[in-house]
């Protein structure tokens, strides 16, 4: 007897998670225990257990899914998959969760308006704020033509500092509230935006966007090479797909 097989599908909690489970109703699936209210980390498709299903950060859920044997799809930023650098598939854009990856500084400095201005009127080492080391590493190396290596800082480990180099601009890990720690913390922030509302309320002001991001449905590149998984994300694809189309229609003039 062939034992029965699964798909290993993670979800995001936080910001994104009340658009993630609209977006599988719109598409006709019905979830038990994802709402936002839901205590556990755990969460069914009503009448289906072709899926299990885990809830976790939207941050982890690329390295989840590019691990070996771990996890065969998930649901999070593109932001997040570029700042991994984890080893997944991008199969479907999915329309909402958009956000702009920003530089930005306090709204008194009106002579800074860009990254050069940043570097080129600071008068001590520039300290920027981060949840994305990786990103904003390889920003500040495109925008200097890779003169300048950041130094990284994290409460466990400091690059780039005494003994091997000595940068003019250290990035400092961030767990969170970024737009708070200018000017005590930061001297600047790279972090992500998507009204502008919460830098406004910390007098901050936007001088560069790095990226643009929304969230992307992603699969493991070896789920990807099964047979029957590739049939079943194919499936589950198409109708999310539909489920879009149905978004898309719905939001037109005229539409009753």
């Amino acid at each position: 007897m062939q034992a029965e097989r699964i798909l290993n599908l993670l979800l995001p909690k936080g910001t994104i998670q009340s658009e993630t489970l609209e977006t599988f109703q719109r598409a006709g699936y019905e979830i038990d225990g994802y709402k936002s209210t839901d205590r556990s980390y755990r969460a069914t498709f009503h009448n289906n257990s072709e899926f299990q299903i885990k809830i976790s950060r939207p941050q982890e859920i690329p390295v989840y899914v590019g691990m070996d044997d771990f996890y065969d799809l998930g649901i999070t930023g593109q932001d997040w998959v570029e700042e991994t650098d984890a080893d997944v598939e991008e199969i479907l854009p999915l329309e909402y969760g958009y956000v702009s990856i920003v530089l930005a500084v306090r709204e008194e400095r009106e002579e800074i308006n860009t990254f050069t201005d940043l570097v080129n009127l600071a008068d001590r080492n520039i300290r920027i704020s981060t949840e994305y080391l990786n990103i904003a590493e390889k920003y500040i190396l495109e925008k200097t033509e890779n003169r300048v290596a950041p130094a990284i800082l994290t409460p466990w480990k400091r690059l780039n500092t005494l003994g091997t180099y000595q940068s003019p601009i250290t990035l400092m890990l961030s767990f969170g509230a970024t737009e708070g720690k200018p000017p005590e913390e930061a001297d600047a922030i790279i972090d992500n935006c998507s009204s502008a509302r919460t830098l406004k309320a910390n007098h901050l002001k936007i001088i560069e966007v790095l990226r643009e991001s929304e969230s992307t449905l992603i699969a493991n590149p070896k789920s990807l090479k099964d047979p029957w998984k590739r049939e079943k994300i194919d499936e589950l694809k198409q109708t999310l797909e539909k489920g879009l189309r149905r978004r898309r229609s719905q939001a037109l003039p005229g539409h009753i």
